[in-house]
């Protein structure tokens, strides 16, 4: 199956990077296809491969999966990463919801105009999230944020924090809780083996945000030189 496994995306981080995580913790190999021009992206689309019109695009199990929320669903499911009944599957669906908020500030980032303009945005959210996330955590027994082993839950709001902790180091210092589930998330096989390996993109940086714009052909933030370079 690993040679089969297909990932299409933007030669970045950015929505996909949910189900690259996913995938390593499943010891799912994996190909990130980039999409780096317009012409790419008119292929694909005209594959008939994307069920929204929108990637990424997962390519498994000869199925075309969109939607990252769908895909790291799936993977949890085939993985045994969803709970252990209904309630917990629950509570890691009712997880990923703020995650998925919490997640936004740490993609838009790379799109502010100075790195105090994204670094301030980014401690906002967190303080506002961190706090529930570990009063959840808490109440379920300290160890994880589902149930007694990990979840889907778990490897996502860590995917998150990585993004958080590249722009702010010390950023778990003050959240025990949060820090010792990045910490047992990390130190997975198959996502150690992923963080290390040449499958990982760098962190999001201007390049990053001049590639999207390339490929869909819009303008880039207002802070940036001739920002309509790209559109048509």
């Amino acid at each position: 199956m690993s040679n089969a496994v297909k990932l299409h995306y933007f030669l970045g981080r950015g929505r996909a990077e949910t189900t690259r995580w996913m995938l390593a913790i499943n010891q799912i190999g994996f190909n990130n296809i980039p999409i780096t021009t317009p012409e790419d992206l008119i292929e694909l689309r005209s594959s008939g491969k994307l069920p929204f019109d929108q990637m990424p695009l997962l390519e498994i199990n000869g199925m075309n999966l969109s939607q990252s929320s769908g895909m790291i669903r799936y993977l949890a499911r085939i993985g045994g990463f969803y709970g252990d009944n209904d309630k917990e599957a629950l509570y890691c669906d009712m997880f990923a919801g703020a995650i998925t908020d919490f997640a936004e500030a740490s993609m838009q980032a790379a799109f502010q105009p100075t790195k105090e303009i994204a670094v301030k945005m980014l401690k906002e959210r967190f303080n506002k999230f961190a706090p529930k996330f570990e009063l959840r955590i808490q109440e379920n027994g300290n160890e994880f944020c589902v149930g007694k082993k990990i979840s889907f839950a778990d490897v996502i709001l860590t995917e998150a924090l990585s993004a958080y902790i590249e722009w702010i180091p010390d950023l778990l210092k003050n959240t025990p809780l949060l820090l010792s589930i990045y910490e047992k998330v990390i130190n997975q096989t198959g996502i150690k083996l992923y963080l290390s390996s040449e499958l990982r993109y760098p962190k999001p940086d201007e390049k990053y945000v001049i590639d999207v714009a390339r490929v869909l052909q819009r303008a880039l933030p207002a802070h940036m030189s001739d920002i309509n370079r790209f559109v048509n």
